[in-house]
């Protein structure tokens, strides 16, 4: 009975929505071809249904939809000071809540921007020099949290190494096994995912109690984004507040190629801040011990429809490498050395002539701000 209802959460966690923070944040700066800025800083509310029967999670929603309806928002707090050329606020409503709030401006130079990310926790560098443009980040003070919320994080850091550590150890069970047995991959993994294709089958009761445990130890590893009920932040979060001095996301769209990048994930004509919290950690831990790794493809933070769903076949070919679990001390001090900001976000590239001169870039301002609101990273 205990492996049946295990196997029911972790299926549908993801699918509940469960692992959606409350209120999040993302701030997006644009590089035109010329003297311009794009900025574009967007806060989502969850849906209320997302509070449950969590008062303090209720009150944290609250607050947040209150500062949006009356301009007294984080960003509508900080736009102001970037004296913008072109401006736009939009507030979304759903069911009569307000749900999302949009601010939009467009700055002829770099230093408004520079003091904005300076009230954010980032010191802010930027060059332009023959045809190049760099732009760097130092992360600067310290975290957001509390007293009290970095205590709970710290006491709660070495309950969960033991947890993350009994995950690795049920994994790396599982292939070592898959190691001798390749040809189970595909029903062992299906069972783990709980996705089930033709090729998966059945499995027999030492596969079952390998998979079962994988399950077992997960779903406390995944509890690190969940809300306990009486908190009004996930773990995750007090992770985050703890130990990042820019909270939410942050990704910045350049107006050409890439020369050189440190610290930043480079996407398709942007690069972007990772996080510095617990998930992220992981995430960047495992894969000295395990990939690929089951838990991090099964379940991540955000809301429901942007949970993965793996497909069994495609993991279970992927190539396998593993080595022993490390013991709950070792993983807590991988942890606390992955919870440090780097020391510098830097991007440098090459920029791109403007098709039309300063005058008529200007002019089409909210143009250029609404195509910057369509073009927001997902």
């Amino acid at each position: 009975m205990r492996n049946l209802r295990l196997t029911i959460i972790v299926l549908c966690l993801p699918l509940l929505g469960c692992f959606e923070e409350p209120v999040r944040d993302h701030l997006h700066i644009a590089f035109a071809p010329g003297p311009v800025i794009v900025v574009t800083a967007v806060r989502d509310i969850a849906s209320p249904a997302t509070a449950g029967d969590n008062p303090a999670v209720e009150a944290r929603m609250d607050e947040a939809r209150s500062d949006l309806a009356t301009g007294w928002d984080r960003w509508g707090r900080s736009f102001p000071q970037l004296d913008a050329i072109a401006e736009r606020i939009t507030i979304e409503r759903r069911d009569g809540h307000p749900r999302r709030g949009i601010h939009s401006a467009m700055v002829d130079s770099f230093r408004p921007l520079e003091r904005l990310l300076g009230t954010e926790g980032l010191d802010a560098f930027y060059e332009e020099t023959g045809g190049t443009r760099e732009l760097q980040l130092h992360p600067a003070g310290s975290g957001q949290a509390t007293r009290q919320q970095r205590e709970t994080v710290d006491d709660a850091l070495t309950a969960w190494s033991e947890e993350v550590s009994a995950y690795l150890e049920a994994a790396t069970r599982l292939y070592a096994y898959l190691d001798r047995a390749p040809d189970r991959a595909v029903p062992c993994i299906a069972h783990v995912f709980d996705t089930h294709t033709e090729q998966s089958g059945p499995i027999d009761r030492h596969e079952g109690e390998m998979v079962n445990r994988i399950k077992e130890t997960m779903e406390p590893v995944a509890d690190v984004l969940l809300i306990d009920t009486g908190n009004a932040y996930s773990l995750n979060e007090l992770s985050r507040l703890t130990f990042d001095t820019f909270q939410g996301r942050l990704t910045v769209a350049l107006d050409g190629p890439i020369l050189e990048i440190e610290g930043l994930i480079e996407g398709e004509g942007v690069v972007e801040r990772p996080p510095v919290d617990l998930w992220r950690a992981l995430e960047a831990m495992v894969g000295q011990w395990l990939a690929p790794d089951l838990v991090t493809a099964m379940v991540m933070p955000g809301p429901d429809t942007d949970q993965p769903e793996p497909d069994p076949v495609a993991f279970a070919s992927l190539p396998r490498k593993w080595a022993p679990a490390p013991d709950p001390s070792m993983v807590a001090s991988e942890l606390s050395d992955r919870l440090q900001p780097e020391s510098v976000y830097r991007v440098r590239w090459r920029t791109r002539p403007a098709a039309q001169d300063d005058d008529e870039i200007r002019e089409h301002g909210l143009e250029m701000l609404t195509m910057a609101e369509d073009n927001l990273p997902d």
